[in-house]
């Protein structure tokens, strides 16, 4: 009878261990503030995902932002080393054909699953439904289609990260009815971009305030001379939301050089953003979780992978950072 109760014991302390592993291994780290817990793909995803190449293809390569995707892809490498995980993107967000290109080889090499944020507007859907046809799953990330064959999407929700931005304008920056705002925005055509720039214009519009939207390609060069130009023919703007750090960072240097204090806010919180608000630069960044997303899109195609059930929509988070919170993002 001894025996049999130390035997108990015992399994009774090993589950104990687990449990305590389990939990501490999707603690979020220090300094997260909202970001969501990653839900590892398992034991069997690990095994089904063996010896497998996932390919995850992003807008570009290049950013700040995606490269921040790239770490969180990092992270799934380390979580599943015996997987081949491959990160790529073009050059500019603008360069979709450089992005098909990377669909196509990836449909070539038969690889296990594709995890992709798709630029432009529908251009990569043919080579994608290829690839799906092929038996590959889609995982989209970051950037939510109208695309049947997909297993899941992994990303921010956009609309509340502009509405977020524009609930800010209206009640702390007091925007009334007849006020200008200006949202500058990403690539037309581009579906976070006007996802985030319908979440903002709803509310101002709400509040009787004009909107002005003008396009800036996700780049910070464009962002500077699009608020330039309005600047010009609207001297007494009230605020600026810009659909990325990039354009935003842009609209500040053109407001800085006009001797105008403008409250503008960006989306991302990439890191120089980050410390523009810290500075007393930007007045905010909507916080969105790349990280996460590059990291979380990974363990989705590995459940998927191993067969698991999947939800069809992963909501990675948004947070508003301004002077009064930027440290806990920093």
């Amino acid at each position: 009878m001894k025996s049999k109760r130390t035997l108990a014991a015992s399994v009774a302390a090993l589950g104990l261990l687990l449990a305590a592993c389990s939990s501490s291994a999707t603690t979020a780290p220090s300094g997260s503030a909202a970001s969501p817990a990653a839900s590892t793909g398992g034991a069997a995803g690990a095994a089904a995902c063996q010896g497998k190449t996932i390919a995850v293809i992003v807008k570009a390569g290049t950013s700040t932002y995606w490269k921040t995707v790239g770490s969180g892809v990092d992270d799934a490498k380390a979580e599943f080393p015996g997987c081949t995980i491959t990160f790529e993107g073009p050059d500019a967000e603008t360069n979709v054909t450089a992005q098909i290109a990377e669909v196509e080889s990836a449909v070539a090499k038969k690889v296990a699953a594709i995890v992709i944020a798709v630029t432009g507007a529908d251009q990569v859907l043919p080579s994608l439904q290829k690839a799906a046809d092929a038996g590959i799953p889609i995982i989209l990330i970051d950037t939510n289609k109208e695309f049947a064959p997909k297993k899941a999407f992994v990303g921010t929700d956009n609309t509340a990260g502009g509405k977020a931005a524009g609930d800010y304008f209206v009640k702390t920056v007091g925007v009334k009815a007849g006020d200008k705002v200006l949202i500058i925005r990403g690539q037309a055509g581009d579906a976070v971009h006007n996802l985030r720039e319908q979440g903002a214009s709803d509310v101002l519009k709400a509040a009787g305030a004009t909107v002005i939207v003008q396009p800036a390609d996700s780049d910070r060069a464009k962002g500077q001379s699009v608020m330039e130009n309005v600047l010009q023919a609207n001297p007494d703007l009230k605020a600026v939301f810009a659909t990325n750090d990039e354009m935003a960072l842009g609209a500040l240097k053109a407001a800085q050089q006009a001797n105008k204090t403008i409250p503008i806010i960006g989306f991302d919180a990439n890191p120089d953003a980050l410390a523009s608000v810290a500075a007393g630069g930007l007045t905010g960044s909507i916080a969105q979780f790349p990280k996460k997303i590059g990291q979380m899109g990974v363990e989705t195609a590995v459940k998927v992978i191993a067969g698991e059930t999947v939800d069809a929509s992963v909501n990675t988070g948004v947070e508003l950072v301004t002077k009064d919170n930027v440290a806990n993002f920093k």
